[in-house]
Protein backbone atom coordinates (compact mmCIF):
# COMPACT_ATOMS: atom_id res chain seq x y z
CA UNK A 1 0.00 0.00 0.00
CA UNK A 2 1.01 3.70 -1.20
CA UNK A 3 1.52 5.15 2.67
CA UNK A 4 0.14 8.27 0.83
CA UNK A 5 -2.99 6.17 0.92
CA UNK A 6 -3.25 7.40 4.40
CA UNK A 7 -4.35 10.99 3.30
CA UNK A 8 -6.61 9.96 0.51
CA UNK A 9 -10.11 11.62 1.20
CA UNK A 10 -12.20 8.85 0.18
CA UNK A 11 -9.92 5.49 1.14
CA UNK A 12 -10.92 2.01 -0.38
CA UNK A 13 -13.24 -0.35 1.97
CA UNK A 14 -10.28 -3.14 1.14
CA UNK A 15 -8.12 -2.09 4.27
CA UNK A 16 -4.38 -3.63 3.41
CA UNK A 17 -1.78 -1.45 5.52
CA UNK A 18 1.67 -3.88 5.10
CA UNK A 19 4.26 -0.80 6.32
CA UNK A 20 1.84 -0.64 9.89
CA UNK A 21 3.98 -2.14 12.65
CA UNK A 22 2.58 -3.53 15.44
CA UNK A 23 5.61 -5.62 17.33
CA UNK A 24 4.87 -3.09 20.31
CA UNK A 25 2.12 -5.43 20.96
CA UNK A 26 2.54 -8.68 19.66
CA UNK A 27 6.30 -8.90 20.97
CA UNK A 28 4.78 -10.01 24.47
CA UNK A 29 3.40 -12.81 23.14
CA UNK A 30 0.65 -12.21 21.67
CA UNK A 31 -0.75 -15.85 20.36
CA UNK A 32 -1.14 -16.34 16.80
CA UNK A 33 -4.37 -17.78 15.63
CA UNK A 34 -5.25 -19.63 12.51
CA UNK A 35 -9.07 -19.12 11.08
CA UNK A 36 -10.14 -21.08 7.59
CA UNK A 37 -12.50 -19.19 5.25
CA UNK A 38 -16.29 -18.73 6.47
CA UNK A 39 -14.81 -18.98 9.76
CA UNK A 40 -16.06 -16.15 12.64
CA UNK A 41 -13.31 -14.33 14.55
CA UNK A 42 -15.98 -12.67 16.52
CA UNK A 43 -19.50 -11.92 16.59
CA UNK A 44 -21.51 -8.99 16.53
CA UNK A 45 -23.10 -8.14 20.37
CA UNK A 46 -19.96 -10.69 22.01
CA UNK A 47 -17.47 -8.87 24.70
CA UNK A 48 -14.29 -7.49 23.31
CA UNK A 49 -11.69 -9.42 25.28
CA UNK A 50 -8.74 -8.96 22.54
CA UNK A 51 -8.40 -7.76 19.25
CA UNK A 52 -6.98 -9.12 16.00
CA UNK A 53 -3.97 -8.38 14.28
CA UNK A 54 -4.15 -9.96 10.44
CA UNK A 55 -1.09 -11.19 9.65
CA UNK A 56 -2.05 -13.19 6.34
CA UNK A 57 -5.46 -13.12 4.65
CA UNK A 58 -8.46 -10.86 5.08
CA UNK A 59 -11.21 -10.28 7.26
CA UNK A 60 -14.84 -9.20 6.23
CA UNK A 61 -17.00 -7.02 8.44
CA UNK A 62 -20.54 -7.45 8.45
CA UNK A 63 -23.01 -5.68 9.97
CA UNK A 64 -26.26 -7.45 10.88
CA UNK A 65 -30.01 -5.93 11.62
CA UNK A 66 -32.41 -7.41 13.49
CA UNK A 67 -34.03 -8.99 11.04
CA UNK A 68 -30.65 -10.83 9.99
CA UNK A 69 -30.08 -8.91 7.12
CA UNK A 70 -25.92 -8.18 6.27
CA UNK A 71 -24.64 -5.36 5.29
CA UNK A 72 -20.99 -5.32 4.61
CA UNK A 73 -18.49 -2.76 5.78
CA UNK A 74 -14.95 -3.34 4.44
CA UNK A 75 -12.58 -5.93 3.94
CA UNK A 76 -9.32 -5.73 6.13
CA UNK A 77 -6.10 -7.62 5.25
CA UNK A 78 -2.30 -7.35 5.84
CA UNK A 79 -1.37 -5.65 8.66
CA UNK A 80 -4.74 -4.09 9.86
CA UNK A 81 -6.64 -4.67 12.51
CA UNK A 82 -10.09 -5.98 13.52
CA UNK A 83 -12.17 -5.17 17.12
CA UNK A 84 -10.48 -2.31 17.97
CA UNK A 85 -14.09 0.13 16.88
CA UNK A 86 -15.68 -1.32 19.82
CA UNK A 87 -12.57 -2.02 22.33
CA UNK A 88 -13.36 1.78 23.76
CA UNK A 89 -17.30 1.94 23.17
CA UNK A 90 -19.48 -0.31 25.43
CA UNK A 91 -17.68 -3.52 25.58
CA UNK A 92 -19.33 -5.71 22.81
CA UNK A 93 -18.02 -5.63 19.35
CA UNK A 94 -20.28 -3.55 16.62
CA UNK A 95 -19.75 -5.64 14.16
CA UNK A 96 -19.09 -9.95 13.07
CA UNK A 97 -15.53 -10.46 11.55
CA UNK A 98 -15.36 -13.53 9.40
CA UNK A 99 -12.40 -14.54 7.26
CA UNK A 100 -12.91 -14.27 4.06
CA UNK A 101 -9.62 -16.65 3.01
CA UNK A 102 -7.94 -18.43 5.12
CA UNK A 103 -6.77 -16.32 7.78
CA UNK A 104 -3.76 -15.77 10.39
CA UNK A 105 -3.80 -12.99 13.11
CA UNK A 106 -2.33 -12.19 16.43
CA UNK A 107 -4.69 -12.41 18.93
CA UNK A 108 -3.97 -9.20 21.43
CA UNK A 109 -6.11 -8.40 24.95
CA UNK A 110 -7.51 -5.57 24.97
CA UNK A 111 -5.20 -4.53 27.89
CA UNK A 112 -2.42 -4.94 26.12
CA UNK A 113 -3.94 -2.85 23.48
CA UNK A 114 -4.54 0.03 25.70
CA UNK A 115 -1.14 -0.11 27.30
CA UNK A 116 0.20 0.03 24.01
CA UNK A 117 -1.75 3.19 22.66
CA UNK A 118 -0.86 5.06 26.04
CA UNK A 119 2.94 4.04 25.49
CA UNK A 120 3.53 4.37 22.15
CA UNK A 121 2.69 6.87 19.80
CA UNK A 122 2.82 4.94 16.52
CA UNK A 123 0.87 2.67 17.73
CA UNK A 124 -2.04 5.54 18.67
CA UNK A 125 -1.94 6.54 15.30
CA UNK A 126 -2.02 3.39 13.85
CA UNK A 127 -5.38 2.44 15.99
CA UNK A 128 -6.36 5.98 15.40
CA UNK A 129 -5.97 5.89 11.64
CA UNK A 130 -7.48 2.36 11.13
CA UNK A 131 -10.98 3.36 13.14
CA UNK A 132 -10.64 6.83 11.31
CA UNK A 133 -11.27 4.63 7.93
CA UNK A 134 -13.51 2.40 8.56
CA UNK A 135 -16.23 5.13 9.93
CA UNK A 136 -15.73 7.11 6.73
CA UNK A 137 -15.76 3.73 4.52
CA UNK A 138 -19.18 2.85 6.58
CA UNK A 139 -20.55 6.05 5.76
CA UNK A 140 -19.65 5.71 1.62
CA UNK A 141 -20.96 2.55 2.21
CA UNK A 142 -24.21 3.87 3.42
CA UNK A 143 -24.40 6.62 0.75
CA UNK A 144 -23.88 4.18 -2.22
CA UNK A 145 -26.18 1.30 -0.98
CA UNK A 146 -28.82 4.01 -0.76
CA UNK A 147 -28.36 6.39 -4.21
CA UNK A 148 -25.87 4.26 -6.47
CA UNK A 149 -27.33 1.93 -9.23
CA UNK A 150 -25.13 -1.83 -9.05
CA UNK A 151 -22.81 -0.14 -12.30
CA UNK A 152 -22.38 2.80 -9.84
CA UNK A 153 -21.44 0.92 -7.04
CA UNK A 154 -18.69 -1.69 -8.50
CA UNK A 155 -17.07 1.33 -10.41
CA UNK A 156 -16.52 3.23 -7.21
CA UNK A 157 -15.13 0.46 -5.71
CA UNK A 158 -12.61 0.00 -8.78
CA UNK A 159 -11.97 3.94 -8.50
CA UNK A 160 -11.01 3.68 -4.80
CA UNK A 161 -9.14 0.50 -5.53
CA UNK A 162 -7.11 1.86 -7.61
CA UNK A 163 -6.58 5.39 -6.03
CA UNK A 164 -5.90 2.90 -2.93
CA UNK A 165 -3.69 0.64 -4.55
CA UNK A 166 -3.09 1.33 -8.16
CA UNK A 167 0.27 1.53 -10.29
CA UNK A 168 0.83 2.69 -13.51
CA UNK A 169 1.06 0.12 -16.36
CA UNK A 170 1.47 1.51 -19.56
CA UNK A 171 -1.52 3.80 -20.30
CA UNK A 172 -3.36 2.33 -17.04
CA UNK A 173 -3.62 1.77 -13.73
CA UNK A 174 -2.89 -1.99 -11.96
CA UNK A 175 -4.31 -2.63 -8.64
CA UNK A 176 -1.79 -4.27 -6.60
CA UNK A 177 -4.14 -6.16 -4.54
CA UNK A 178 -6.49 -8.98 -5.85
CA UNK A 179 -10.19 -9.45 -4.71
CA UNK A 180 -12.75 -12.04 -5.97
CA UNK A 181 -16.17 -11.07 -7.20
CA UNK A 182 -17.60 -12.27 -4.24
CA UNK A 183 -15.77 -9.66 -2.47
CA UNK A 184 -16.62 -7.15 -4.67
CA UNK A 185 -20.68 -8.25 -4.57
CA UNK A 186 -20.74 -8.31 -0.53
CA UNK A 187 -19.45 -4.42 -0.38
CA UNK A 188 -21.54 -3.66 -3.48
CA UNK A 189 -24.36 -4.98 -2.19
CA UNK A 190 -25.12 -7.24 -5.11
CA UNK A 191 -25.47 -10.83 -6.18
CA UNK A 192 -22.12 -12.35 -7.67
CA UNK A 193 -24.25 -12.82 -10.78
CA UNK A 194 -24.89 -9.23 -10.76
CA UNK A 195 -21.11 -8.08 -9.67
CA UNK A 196 -19.65 -10.06 -12.95
CA UNK A 197 -22.43 -8.99 -15.00
CA UNK A 198 -20.47 -5.33 -14.20
CA UNK A 199 -17.50 -6.62 -14.29
CA UNK A 200 -17.63 -8.33 -17.60
CA UNK A 201 -19.73 -5.33 -19.73
CA UNK A 202 -16.75 -2.80 -17.98
CA UNK A 203 -13.93 -5.20 -19.58
CA UNK A 204 -15.94 -5.50 -23.30
CA UNK A 205 -16.57 -1.68 -23.63
CA UNK A 206 -12.59 -1.73 -23.05
CA UNK A 207 -12.58 0.30 -19.61
CA UNK A 208 -10.99 -2.76 -17.37
CA UNK A 209 -8.87 -5.55 -18.03
CA UNK A 210 -9.67 -8.42 -15.51
CA UNK A 211 -6.71 -11.45 -15.16
CA UNK A 212 -8.56 -14.14 -12.53
CA UNK A 213 -8.61 -11.71 -9.38
CA UNK A 214 -6.50 -9.05 -10.54
CA UNK A 215 -8.14 -5.71 -12.10
CA UNK A 216 -5.99 -3.13 -15.26
CA UNK A 217 -7.77 0.24 -15.36
CA UNK A 218 -7.65 0.88 -18.94
CA UNK A 219 -10.08 3.92 -18.79
CA UNK A 220 -9.65 5.87 -15.55
CA UNK A 221 -11.03 9.51 -16.88
CA UNK A 222 -13.96 7.48 -18.23
CA UNK A 223 -14.30 5.19 -14.87
CA UNK A 224 -14.53 8.21 -12.58
CA UNK A 225 -17.18 9.86 -14.68
CA UNK A 226 -18.74 6.48 -13.87
CA UNK A 227 -18.46 6.49 -10.42
CA UNK A 228 -20.58 8.14 -7.62
CA UNK A 229 -18.92 11.20 -6.14
CA UNK A 230 -18.64 10.92 -2.59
Amino acid sequence: MNKNAETTASPSAWIEVPHFRWEMLTAQGAPRVEFRKGQTLFSQGDPVTHVHVVEQGRVRLVLLSEAGHEKHMAIVGTQGMVGECSAFLDGRHSVTAVASSDVVTRQVGLALLQQGMMRDEACMRQVLWLMSVKLRVLAHQNLLLSQATAAQRVVHHLVQLAGTYGEAQGQGVAIRISFTHQEMANLAGLSRVMTSNVLMQLQAQGLIEMVKSHCVIREMQALRQRAVVL
